[in-house]
């Protein structure tokens, strides 16, 4: 991606995401932070349009630019959550930042530090988004939970991968979630993985 269109971002969202942290790695299973790329977001959630009634859960939001970056162009809810204090911190500056520009929105945007699996899906959650941010059995437990409220609070989910690695893709084809839409990035063709599955799921 060019750097100046992540300047751009940046500075009307009011964030610093670029910058990368290559000492965060909470422990062995969660891996260290990196933003997902902008030109990313904006082909993926062009092509899945979102309201202002879904709720995005991000697992492994880093400094938040995923969130930030929806909750501006929908109005939707927005839920990170991260493990590491030190990244989670700099999500919560960016956050006080963010809402000097975006007033309207602020209450629409939550932050928890915490473990991804431990966090309880809610019935109001209608989006996931992951970008590879920890081992595939914390991953599957999450996939499972989504599942169980899916049946117990019947609703429309979707799940939304970036850089998405074959042993997730292959544990979600097993649990008869449906590939809606493969979103390829400029640089797939130097690299295959350079593209935003989005998946769907019904009871």
């Amino acid at each position: 991606m060019n750097p100046f269109e992540n300047d751009e971002f940046e500075e009307f969202l009011g964030i610093e995401t670029t910058n990368m942290i290559y000492n965060n790695r909470y422990h062995d299973d969660y891996f260290r932070y990196e933003p997902t790329s902008y030109s990313g977001l904006v082909l993926a959630f062009d092509w899945l349009e979102l309201s202002s009634h879904d709720r995005v859960v991000d697992f492994g939001c880093g400094k938040g630019r995923v969130l930030f970056y929806l909750n501006q162009r929908f109005s939707c809810e927005v839920c990170g959550i991260e493990v590491d204090k030190n990244v989670y911190e700099l999500a919560l500056n960016n956050l006080a930042y963010y809402n000097t520009r975006f007033r309207s929105n602020q209450n629409k945007i939550e932050l928890i530090l915490g473990k991804a699996e431990e966090y309880e899906i809610r019935q109001k959650d209608t989006v996931f988004y992951f970008f590879n941010p920890f081992e595939s059995y914390i991953f599957k437990n999450i996939i499972d939970k989504i599942i169980e409220s899916v049946k117990k609070h019947n609703r429309a989910i979707s799940i939304v991968m970036y850089y998405p690695e074959e042993k997730y893709r292959q544990y979600l084809k097993n649990k008869c979630f449906t590939l809606l839409q493969l979103v390829k990035l400029p640089s797939y063709e130097m690299d295959c993985n350079e593209k935003m599955c989005i998946y769907t799921y019904a009871v």
